[in-house]
């Protein structure tokens, strides 16, 4: 066995390693992006932090683990996160004739591991986990517990293990005037936009308001 295994194999000095990297590890230069009023608790674990994202006024809470070593973790800003916070960037692969311990990142088949987005005005409850390809929409609430594993729309509850949508929280005129007080015109939802969302994720109600 050779000197870098049986560091590994000790626990004793992986637990000091650990116990570094979650509390005193934290370098905001090593990040692929941070803006300077974002509030971390640690501990914090992070796998390849140049390529997390985190824009402005974001609060993360502690016990969190980013790990994104293939693909990008982004959070664009004025979000809130509970503790217990999980993000995997990637999939584990199977590979015939290879035990699954012996898939590595290098000998990984691509196209396993994609983008984590989370939109402007998000809250995301303790203990949530978004995994591979989410993104979570603007204005949107994740209620604790959940593992998202698909992309979630905009102003919305999302909840479960998978994650499913459960509403939206407010009407589109309210939606449009919360964003006229957040966001310049062109950056907003228009309603048509809007209307196509509710459309898609509640077609049948939506379609007796609208008659």
């Amino acid at each position: 066995m050779n000197m870098l295994a049986k560091l590994k194999n000790n626990y004793s000095l992986r637990g000091l390693y650990f116990l570094y990297k979650e509390y005193l590890g934290i370098r905001t230069r090593s990040f692929g992006y941070i803006a300077d009023n974002v509030t971390i608790t640690p501990p914090l674990l992070i796998e390849k932090p140049n390529n997390v994202f985190l824009g402005p006024n974001i609060g993360l809470g502690p016990h969190a683990h980013i790990s994104a070593i293939n693909a990008k973790f982004i959070c664009k800003g004025h979000c809130a996160i509970a503790e217990r916070f999980t993000v995997h960037t990637g999939n584990h692969a199977r590979v015939v004739g290879m035990y699954v311990t012996d898939i590595t990142e290098a000998n990984k088949p691509k196209g396993y591991d994609k983008d984590v987005l989370i939109e402007e005005d998000v809250w995301i409850g303790a203990d949530v986990t978004l995994l591979s390809g989410v993104t979570i929409g603007r204005g949107t609430t994740v209620a604790a517990g959940a593992v998202v594993t698909k992309p979630m729309p905009p102003y919305c509850v999302c909840g479960g293990v998978p994650a499913k949508f459960i509403k939206f929280y407010w009407t589109i005129d309210q939606i449009l005037e919360h964003e006229s007080k957040l966001y310049s015109e062109e950056d907003r939802y228009t309603r048509e936009q809007l209307e196509r969302i509710f459309a898609e994720y509640i077609p049948n109600n939506f379609a007796s308001r609208k008659s």
